[in-house]
């Protein structure tokens, strides 16, 4: 499950996330309005959660268009980050109602949300958390490119060079690889899209 806040400060977003904890998976901050719809664009995220202290920077019409069918994820509001954890609870229902999968599968290679762990047919990892939600990303977009830099704003939290991106994600590719027993060649389940991205897809799928 990956939950953007909006708040009205990086700070208050990151004392929200961390009074939060785990009730997700991945988290985006947004302190400005113009950074949500971005997300929205680019990172689809499943639940916004929207502190109250920063509906005043909005025009009211602008929730009333993000509320129509369709036109984004589910919206929550949430008080201070005192009382966050309350609202984790309430977060944590959300997400077990069916707001999320729990179980990602693709070809033989899995991911468990609820134990934090991923395997290949009879071989289990726990992975480290950035090589965890690095193939979660890819799994929740399985059959599709994902681009350097949604990978990087996904996993990191932040935007970078290209060249950045590349050369990090190279290095915990490889790493997942070689945790989970993928081999480039006879199991290319991990595929380099050279000059784009990563796409995760059985090796049938070639």
């Amino acid at each position: 499950m990956h939950v953007l806040i909006f708040t009205p400060t990086l700070g208050a977003g990151e004392e929200m996330q961390s009074a939060l904890g785990d009730a997700a998976d991945q988290y985006t901050l947004a302190a400005t309005w113009s950074d949500v719809l971005s997300s929205i664009r680019d990172d689809r995220p499943d639940l916004i959660l929207i502190e109250r202290t920063a509906l005043a920077r909005l025009d009211p019409t602008t929730l009333l268009n993000l509320t129509e069918p369709g036109c984004s994820p589910p919206l929550m509001f949430i008080d201070a980050p005192d009382t966050a954890a309350r609202d984790g609870i309430l977060l944590t229902k959300h997400l077990a109602n069916g707001a999320a999968p729990t179980y990602y599968q693709v070809g033989e290679l899995y991911i468990d949300t609820r134990k934090k762990r991923a395997g290949l047919g009879e071989r289990r990892a726990t992975l480290p958390p950035l090589q965890y939600r690095l193939l979660l990303t890819l799994a929740q977009r399985s059959g599709e490119v994902v681009s350097y830099q949604e990978l990087l704003r996904a996993v990191w939290g932040y935007k970078g060079k290209d060249s950045e991106a590349r050369e990090l994600l190279k290095v915990h590719i490889r790493q997942i690889r070689r945790r989970l027993g993928l081999d480039p060649e006879e199991n290319p389940y991990i595929r380099s899209v050279r000059g784009f991205g990563y796409m995760l897809a059985p090796p049938e799928e070639d």
